[in-house]
């Protein structure tokens, strides 16, 4: 529980900051519309409160910033669809010309998929333990900065999913006797949280799938509880830390 309300909090984050950008863009859409006429005032406000939720959203994670984040965009969508309607009467001027009907689907969906987050943060933040919470976030901390190569215990491999897919990168970290296991999203050089679990250190194997292939890498599969990784690229001294065997067995095949 106390992993996935982490993983959450990091996404509301994430919607803070898409919060700011789409009000920032909505400010300067206004902005460019008041010049003209008093119609691109709405906007403006509308934007200038979105990026102020977004800021509150990142810093408080009230829930409530949530609702309050998802109506604000709502009404941004709503007021495209009326200076729709309002340029079709010869009332306003589009900024964005026939562009703005999918504008403000965007901003509608944008609502939608906002409001649709209250429920799973509020029922999260409920049920953890704030004091297990801050543990386990410090841990996910930890791991996103920590480097493998300088650490006795964590483990760190990639698995590639295929042609044109991005490359995930698994971080894991003993604590007792479980595993916190950390998803990334590679891209450049920054590593974007993407799952957070745990999974008893007995139940996560490495088993060897031929000789070394790239540069100091090896080819492997990994089980991480009942979730199989194929297509695992991992250094023989990480692959002796999950299986001591693997890295005897990969040395010798160099």
């Amino acid at each position: 529980m106390a992993g996935s309300f982490c993983l959450f909090d990091n996404k509301l984050c994430s919607s803070g900051r898409a919060s700011i950008t789409w009000g920032l863009i909505n400010v300067l859409l206004g902005a460019l519309v008041i010049a003209r006429n008093n119609w691109g005032a709405v906007s403006l406000v509308l934007g200038l409160a979105l990026i102020a939720e977004g800021i509150y959203e990142r810093k408080v994670r009230d829930p409530k910033v949530i609702v309050v984040s998802a109506a604000t965009l709502g009404a941004l969508a709503l007021w495209n669809f009326v200076l729709i309607a309002l340029a079709a009467m010869g009332k306003a001027q589009l900024a964005l010309g026939g562009r703005t009907l999918y504008w403000g689907i965007a901003q509608a969906w944008g609502a939608y998929a906002t409001w649709k987050t209250y429920s799973t943060y509020k029922l999260l933040l409920e049920k953890s333990d704030p004091l297990t919470v801050q543990h386990v976030r410090e841990c996910i901390d930890e791991l996103k900065k920590a480097k493998p190569e300088q650490c006795v215990d964590l483990v760190q491999f990639d698995v590639n999913p295929g042609f044109l897919r991005t490359t995930r990168r698994y971080r894991l970290k003993p604590i007792e006797d479980l595993y916190l296991v950390a998803q990334y999203r590679t891209q450049f050089s920054s590593l974007n949280l993407e799952e957070v679990n745990f999974v008893q250190r007995n139940e996560v194997t490495l088993t060897l799938e031929g000789e070394k292939w790239i540069s100091k890498k090896i080819k492997a599969s990994v089980q991480l509880g009942p979730l199989k990784l194929d297509k695992v690229s991992i250094t023989p001294e990480m692959a002796g830390r999950i299986n001591p065997a693997a890295r005897a067995i990969s040395l010798a095949a160099i």
